[in-house]
């Protein structure tokens, strides 16, 4: 896949700031991703982790690339969920980030 090439993005993503200490992101799969077979699901992730890597190294910005690399730890927690179809994709992921945080990892929200 060529640089030029933007594989079409699994889900849109939000950030809340509920308090000071607390951030959330909120994860919403595109119609057009639940739609897919799993096979085609599993696919578009990692071709979307993928593109995403390439856009974090061309990044010079600190903060841009931590962002990138967050989103894709995240994309890649997800892949098994995907894989084994029990991630409910019509529902909108939470992921609590900062100091006031409940769980400490997407597998603790997920389980």
């Amino acid at each position: 896949m060529s640089a030029s090439m933007h594989p079409p993005v699994p889900f849109n993503i939000s950030v809340h700031d509920p308090s000071p200490q607390l951030r959330e992101l909120h994860l919403s799969f595109t119609s057009d991703f639940q739609l897919m077979t799993v096979d085609q699901r599993l696919e578009s992730l990692r071709a979307y982790i993928e593109f995403m890597l390439e856009q974090a190294k061309s990044t010079t910005d600190a903060g841009g690339q931590r962002g990138l690399m967050m989103v894709i730890e995240l994309t890649e927690q997800i892949l098994p969920h995907i894989q084994s179809n029990s991630l409910p994709l019509e529902q909108t992921l939470i992921v609590e980030m900062g100091e006031d945080a409940e769980g400490s990892s997407l597998d603790e929200l997920l389980s």
